[in-house]
């Protein structure tokens, strides 16, 4: 195997957009992932890449329009696994999600697309009527229900399927995709990365992989992968656990239903088709230490509870739970109660290694691109020479 520009540690959206971004700058890269790819929070996503909307909320106009790039980036480069997904959510009079304040945010966002000239190939936003609206959803809170907001935003259909579409748009071959391989050690001389020392989880053959960069893209886990010297910056810890379930209902409507425990306020739950049922998400608990995603019946049955106060009458406490889809998110402080949505691109006092962690999956490819541009700012690869002696550092 030719030494490539760089090795990059975890399989998932992350890093599989690491690699299309340094292949397009014409650098080589290699994936070591412990698992399958996107065996993790990658895989276990709700799967929505949404546009920002929300972010209007705040007036937060750089993360709508970052949104709203990437989501047209999905939709551009990736449409057959990438579709439209219609959502639905009721509003109520005299809350934050009621007809004024969703028409408002809508005519901004119509009017920040045109200043910003940002085109995304989705049908427009609609209103349904109160009347239209308790038909459809018969079973729905009907105090203070005025309609409801139907707008689309995209979906992934098979995340394993997406990643492995990327990775093949970034040139890699099967030599340089290594699923179940672990990486166990840094490969280290004078302060610098020179390589990784990974073991095949099937075979258990132990081998060595020379590079002058290293770029830890493993989410969650990102935390327990730093060098053993001091570095300049700690990546934030796992310490939330989030899970979606597959649910045994018929679907409610034909895409995804918005809905929360007191109408019109609060956090969201959706809920919409999935083959074999219905999937319904996300759930978030904390998880401080948590080193594996486990979901605990209890935290099931509080979903659960959550999901029927949201939507009394749908039987969802008799629903047959078919799938528990779980990953572990990075928060802000380790305590697990604040998520943390900020996007990270790590260097470290060991010169060569990096960690680039993301907050969403929708900006992925974007903070990839800045990640890249970052670790090489010129175009053309630049190979160092890496001498034989090589010093091994665990982590």
């Amino acid at each position: 195997m030719r030494q490539p520009d760089a090795i990059i540690i975890g399989g998932g959206i992350q890093g599989a957009t690491i690699a299309l971004a340094a292949s397009e700058r014409g650098l080589r890269t290699v994936i070591v992932e412990r698992n399958e790819l996107a065996a993790g929070a990658s895989g276990n996503s709700y799967g929505i890449i949404h546009g920002g909307l929300r972010y209007l909320q705040t007036l937060d106009i750089a993360r709508w329009k970052r949104s709203k790039n990437a989501q047209a980036w999905y939709l551009e480069h990736f449409p057959e696994f990438v579709r439209p997904l219609r959502c639905v959510m009721p509003l109520y009079r005299w809350r934050w999600r009621s007809a004024f304040f969703f028409r408002t945010a809508v005519l901004f966002e119509n009017l920040l697309a045109k200043v910003f000239k940002i085109e995304v190939t989705l049908p427009k936003t609609t209103f349904i009527p109160a009347a239209a609206t308790k038909n459809q959803y018969a079973k729905l809170p009907e105090s203070g229900l005025s309609g409801a907001a139907c707008w689309y935003d995209a979906e992934v259909t098979n995340m394993p399927v997406v990643i492995a579409a990327i990775l093949q748009k970034s040139g890699l071959d099967s030599s340089a995709v290594m699923t179940n391989t672990e990486a166990t050690e840094l490969l280290v001389r004078e302060d610098r990365v020179a390589g990784v020392r990974v073991k095949n989880n099937t075979s258990g053959e132990i081998s060595d992989i020379e590079s002058n960069i290293v770029i830890n893209c493993t989410g969650s886990w990102a935390g327990h992968w730093q060098p053993t010297t001091s570095t300049a910056v700690t990546a934030p810890t796992a310490a939330a656990l989030a899970f979606n379930l597959l649910l045994d209902l018929p679907a409610v409507g034909d895409g995804a239903l918005a809905l929360s425990v007191t109408p019109g306020k609060g956090r969201c739950y959706f809920m919409r088709p999935y083959p074999g049922g219905m999937l319904a998400g996300t759930f978030y608990i904390p998880a401080p230490g948590m080193t594996e995603p486990q979901v605990s019946d209890s935290a099931i049955q509080q979903f659960l509870s959550e999901l029927a106060l949201a939507f009394p009458g749908l039987e969802i406490m008799n629903a047959k739970v078919l799938k528990v889809m779980a990953g572990l998110l990075p928060d802000t402080d380790g305590s697990g109660t604040s998520l943390s949505s900020q996007d990270y691109i790590l260097s470290h006092d060991l010169e060569g290694f990096y960690t680039v962690l993301g907050g969403k999956l929708t900006t992925a490819p974007l903070l990839s691109r800045d990640a890249v541009k970052r670790i090489w700012p010129k175009k053309q690869s630049a190979l160092h020479v890496i001498p034989p002696a090589l010093d091994k550092q665990r982590v």
